[in-house]
Parts: structure tokens; C-alpha cells; sequence
């Protein structure tokens, strides 16, 4: 009787131990996840988060400063590209907007001056005559585009 008891509380600690186990292992990797910084958090953010806000590139130094830090999305006419850091590509707005591409020149490439683009990205700085948004993506222009506009 005594075998049949010692086995039963030797079944539940292996039971409880295991579900122990395994909740220790989903909090660390949780925590690995959020100590990797934002990094992880804006790529995600990049690829499936909204923006913020919508600004047409005339109106990106006068009404997105509330902004930084957020996902923006823009609309402009392409003035150029700076490729003289291979791994951070810029593609240049009118309006003296650059937009930090990182390594996928490719998709800055895919831009001609004086075509419109448009392009999503992380806000970073909103000063007239150098608004920076890093990281950056260039995104579809049949995309929904609702942008903010001064108020007359």
C-alpha cells in the first residue's frame, strides 16, 4: 500500500515539475523576446502595424512633430537617393524628407526621381529641411491613403 502511495506522489511531482518546467521555459523566452529591445518590437510594427498618422510630404514639417517616434505613412515626389553607405540606403522626398531604407537599396532603387512614392517608417526627426524617417519601407500605391491636412 505504502509502494502504491510514494508512486502516486512521485507521478504528481514529475506532472507538476514538467508544467513547472515549462512555464519557466514561455517566461524566458518572453523575456529574451522583450530584452532584444525594439528592434523586434518595429520590425513587427513595420510589417503588420498601422500608422500613426498619413501626411502628404508638404504637409510632413508642420503637422508630424507629435509624431516622432511613431509609424507615419507618406506620400511625395521623389528628389533622389543616397547610396554612399551600403548599409543604409536613402531615398529623398521633396520637401527634404529622407526616408533610411538600411540594406534594401534594391527598394530605394525601385524609385525614379520625380515619381511619387510612398513610404512607411518610424519617425524620427521633424525639423524643416531634415525630417528623417528610419527604418523605412516603401509601400503599394493602391494602399488607402487618408492624409492629415492643415487646418485653413
Amino acid at each position: 500500500m505504502m509502494f502504491i502511495l510514494l508512486r502516486s506522489i512521485v507521478l504528481v511531482l514529475r506532472k507538476t515539475l514538467s508544467i513547472l518546467t515549462g512555464c519557466v521555459l514561455i517566461s524566458l523566452l518572453c523575456l529574451a523576446c522583450c530584452s532584444t529591445g525594439c528592434g523586434f518590437i518595429h520590425g513587427w510594427q513595420m510589417d503588420y502595424g498601422r500608422p500613426a498618422a498619413q501626411f502628404m510630404a508638404q504637409d510632413v514639417a508642420t503637422l508630424a512633430e507629435p509624431y516622432i517616434g511613431k509609424k507615419i505613412k507618406v506620400q511625395g515626389m521623389v528628389e533622389g537617393r543616397d547610396f554612399t553607405d551600403p548599409d543604409d540606403a536613402v531615398l529623398i522626398l521633396e520637401h527634404q524628407i529622407f526616408c533610411h531604407f538600411g540594406k534594401f537599396a534594391r527598394m530605394a532603387q525601385a524609385y525614379a526621381d520625380g515619381e511619387t512614392g510612398w513610404v512607411d517608417g518610424f519617425l524620427v526627426q521633424c525639423k524643416p529641411g531634415k525630417i528623417v524617417i528610419r527604418p523605412a519601407l516603401g509601400r503599394d500605391p493602391a494602399a488607402h491613403l487618408e492624409p492629415l491636412r492643415p487646418t485653413p
